[in-house]
């Protein structure tokens, strides 16, 4: 009986709140101005189930309504959440006390149950595009001693198990329990502990949240907020200057003069650690995308040669992109991390612009006339994408590698990079945890799925030397000597153009004046971010 009613007081709290929303969003102007927050952003969420797919639209989405044991804040800085200490009891034994007096948006406790059913649930969601089973792995058991204790072991031992929970957020076993991701879609098993409540998701369009007013943090300032999704970057701007927004992500650089200059707006900015740059597929296979300078097919990969993932990187005038394309928003980047962040490989030189050697590289690799070449490329997934694209294409025609743009939505991007489809193709790189581990697994370590590594690792490339330094590093609990060998390995895997990096974008807001906005290095957009202005 406990959870029928349980279940039915929630729904009748969001209904409530669901039919405030739309009395305020139909009456007049100032009235919804003071008691409602509208974002407006690039990426939507494309579920309620926050473990099914580990996409950013999603992580950016889901600490509204759930939360992880440890949170990052906007510095990428590890902090309290649900857990507030955290230990390691022994090198393969980490030990967390959770927060006193948090309960889930149906009134129900948190306990350590419902964290040891998230550990069990989040690795194996039927159907995930993109598994949360990579943060994961290391674990090898679960256990709760007691309600507000939980002791998690792992199979070797692994210095960054709490930043990896960060990336986990923590459901209700209470209502989880039995639930598809199609039970969190349509609302039903949507229960959290964060500081707003579900009351409407419109897929791709709008997701409507209520504050919760029991949040174990204290009520935030919004009553109502609704995060709309709208891709057209012109479109965004246009929602924010005609006053249909108070925040919009993602602002396209060419608009920021005109936007500054508005006394009405404010324009706030934080450097990215996602990195924007190209995967090359280095199979030894026919390549697809590629073909002889004639048009003829290859036999061969001629990017399984280090002397052309050489060439094609020197031929690309990285800081022309930065100045040109990205409008000075952007800072030229040689690897995932920027100078000055925990695992910078300081030994690795600027990637330099030299088409005289790219040329001379492609003549050494057997290609003294080039070759044809198409980059897949996404339309809607970082600032400027297919200009940056079309920016490369020309750079490396001019060294004889012929390049044309075949330009697309993310999703269908997803699908067909995921197929192997493609030989050359756009990525952003998230640098998720403040330190490099998570994408040189995911991208750069051979592909293992026993062990989870090499999960986004679809052009397979694969180095002996990179794979044993890892290893090491992710088994070294001092900080320190862990630093150094995640820096050794860096230096490997872009030496030896496993990826070929293009810059740090820069993550752009801007909103109107009477409210605050807290930029965060991982360009996610969030309303607890946004404050109203003292």
């Amino acid at each position: 009986m406990g959870r029928p009613s349980a279940l039915a007081a929630m729904r009748l709290r969001l209904l409530l709140a669901g039919l405030a929303l739309a009395g305020v969003a139909g009456g007049a102007p100032g009235l919804a101005a003071a008691q409602e927050l509208r974002v407006v952003s690039e990426l939507a969420p494309n579920s309620m189930d926050p473990h099914w797919h580990n996409f950013g639209g999603n992580k950016s989405f889901a600490p509204h309504i759930f939360e992880p044991l440890v949170i990052l804040d906007d510095r990428q800085r590890p902090a309290p959440a649900l857990a507030t200490a955290w230990r390691a009891t022994e090198p393969r034994t980490w030990t967390f006390q959770l927060r006193d007096g948090v309960r889930f948006h149906d009134g129900t406790p948190l306990t350590a149950d419902d964290v040891a059913f998230t550990l069990r649930r989040a690795a194996d969601v039927p159907g995930s595009p993109s598994s949360f089973a990579v943060f994961l792995r290391p674990i090898s058991a679960v256990e709760v001693p007691d309600p507000g204790t939980v002791v998690i072991r792992t199979a070797e031992p692994f210095p960054l198990l709490p930043i990896y929970l960060s990336q986990v957020p923590i459901v209700s076993r209470h209502s989880g329990e039995g639930a598809t991701t199609a039970d969190y879609n349509d609302g039903r098993a949507v229960n959290g502990t964060g500081p707003y409540r579900l009351v409407q998701w419109s897929r791709g369009d709008r997701v409507a949240m209520a504050r919760n007013e029991d949040y174990w943090g204290g009520p935030g300032p919004w009553p109502r907020v609704v995060l709309r999704s709208v891709a057209q970057p012109s479109s965004r701007v246009a929602s924010l200057l005609s006053g249909d927004a108070d925040l919009i992500d993602a602002v396209p650089p060419q608009d920021l003069p005109r936007l500054r200059s508005d006394a009405r707006l404010v324009v706030s900015t934080s450097v990215s650690p996602a990195v924007a740059g190209f995967h090359l597929d280095v199979v030894e296979r026919v390549p697809p995308g590629i073909r002889g300078p004639d048009g003829q097919p290859l036999a061969r990969n001629p990017l399984a040669d280090l002397r052309v993932r050489q060439a094609l990187s020197i031929a690309i005038q990285r800081d022309a992109i930065v100045e040109r394309v990205m409008g000075g928003q952007a800072r030229v980047a040689n690897q995932f991390m920027a100078a000055g962040d925990y695992g910078y490989a300081i030994g690795l030189p600027p990637i330099p612009f030299d088409p005289a050697r790219a040329r001379a590289l492609l003549a050494e690799a057997g290609y003294p006339q080039g070759f044809q070449m198409v980059i897949h490329c996404q339309n809607n997934r970082f600032v400027n994408d297919e200009q940056i694209c079309q920016a490369v294409a020309q750079m490396l025609s001019r060294v004889g590698v012929r390049t044309t743009v075949e330009a697309m939505p993310h999703a269908m991007h997803v699908t067909r990079s995921r197929n192997r489809e493609f030989s050359f193709w756009t990525g952003l790189w998230g640098v998720e945890t403040g330190e490099p581990t998570a994408p040189l697994v995911t991208l750069v370590a051979a592909v293992d799925d026993a062990r989870g590594r090499g999960q986004f690792n679809r052009g397979r490339y694969s180095n002996a030397a990179f794979d044993a330094l890892l290893d090491q590093a992710l088994g070294t609990m001092d900080d320190g000597p862990r630093e150094r060998l995640l820096a050794q390995a860096t230096e490997i895997a872009f030496a030896d153009v496993a990826l070929i990096p293009l810059h740090h974008q820069l993550n752009i807001w801007a909103h109107r004046r009477g409210i605050t906005h807290d930029a965060r290095i991982d360009g996610y957009t969030r309303a607890m971010s946004v404050q109203p202005a003292p």
